[in-house]
Parts: C-alpha cells; sequence; structure tokens
C-alpha cells in the first residue's frame, strides 16, 4: 500500500483537493493534521478549538475519510440554565464518491439511491457536512454541567411573605386537606 504524509495543514478548512490522489493506486493515503478554530454546527453552536486528523484512503470508486477529532461546544445545562463547556471526541467514516473522472474531467453517473457525498468537479473534497453531523449525534440531548451543578435557583418564601392574589384561590384547598 502506497502512503504519504504530505505536508499541508487543514487549518479552518473543511475541504481538501484530492485531484493527485485520484491519479495514485487504489490504496494510496493521505493524513492531514486538522485545526478549526471556531466550527458552526447549528444556528447559535459552535464548536471550539477543533483539532485531529484527516485521512484520506483513494478506493475504487470513491474516497474514504475517517477523521478524527476532539473539541468543545458550549451548551446551556438544563438543570442551573447556564453556558458550560463540553468537551467532545467524534470519529467520522465517511465514504465520499468521485463524481468526475480524475483524468477527463467528465461527469461518473451515480445509482438514484446513492446518498454518498461527493467530490466536486475542482476535485475538492469537503467534508465539513459530514463532520458537522457526527459532532452534533455525539453532544448529550440532556446537557448538564456536572455533578457539581448547583440546579436551579431557589426562592424560598416564608410565612410572613404576603400570598401572590393569582393563587389565593388555590388556599383553601390546602385547609381542607389539613382537616383530613
Amino acid at each position: 500500500m502506497y502512503t504519504t504524509l504530505d505536508e499541508m495543514d487543514l487549518y479552518n478548512e473543511t475541504g481538501v483537493n484530492v485531484a493527485a490522489l485520484l491519479q495514485e493506486p487504489i490504496g494510496s493515503s493521505r493524513s492531514y493534521p486538522l485545526q478549526l478554530d471556531a466550527f458552526p454546527l447549528d444556528n447559535d453552536l459552535l464548536a471550539l478549538d477543533v483539532s485531529g486528523t484527516v485521512k484520506l484512503t483513494r478506493l475504487t470508486d470513491e474516497i474514504m475519510a475517517r477523521i478524527r477529532v476532539a473539541g468543545s461546544v458550549k451548551l446551556q445545562c438544563l438543570r442551573c440554565l447556564r453556558e458550560y463547556p463540553e468537551a467532545f471526541t467524534a470519529d467520522v467514516s465517511e465514504e465520499v464518491r468521485i463524481a468526475h473522472d480524475g483524468r477527463t474531467g467528465n461527469g461518473i453517473a451515480a445509482p438514484d439511491d446513492d446518498e454518498r457525498f461527493t467530490i466536486d468537479e475542482n476535485h475538492e473534497l469537503d467534508f465539513g457536512e459530514a463532520l458537522r453531523q457526527e459532532i452534533i449525534v455525539v453532544l448529550p440531548m440532556r446537557p448538564t454541567c456536572g455533578a457539581d451543578c448547583p440546579g436551579p435557583d431557589v426562592v424560598e418564601v416564608g410565612d410572613d411573605e404576603p400570598i401572590d392574589n393569582r393563587f389565593a384561590s388555590l388556599a383553601h384547598l390546602l385547609d381542607d386537606e389539613a382537616k383530613n
């Protein structure tokens, strides 16, 4: 298997020109260090300080992209409602279809049900969407800031304080409950 380590770094980029890799034999690969200062995941959600590696391997009619990253996302705790940094690691394995012949530039037809990402006509492989989807999947569904979370702010009401008039009609229910 032919393997090289290019000197190129992917700094704040998720696109790689793979024209040279497409000319090489099946099994050839390239590895790149990846650094993304801020990577948008959704409207108000950013992954910060994302770093890792990208390995691209030439296969018959596709390139296998293997991406391993770590970073953090500022999430809102569901218990105390404060923002906190949530660390994550993500491993992406994505088959990216070769959509244009590397020598002629002609388009290569794909089956209608092929949902793989594709390499564009300029031989650019952009793994940003696959990376975005995987980071979102690894984030917790119910984020909490940890075991030391103070929980919601507690407001204590003493007996001396006036009762809110909106709840005054419910006060008689407490009296009935105490009698039983």
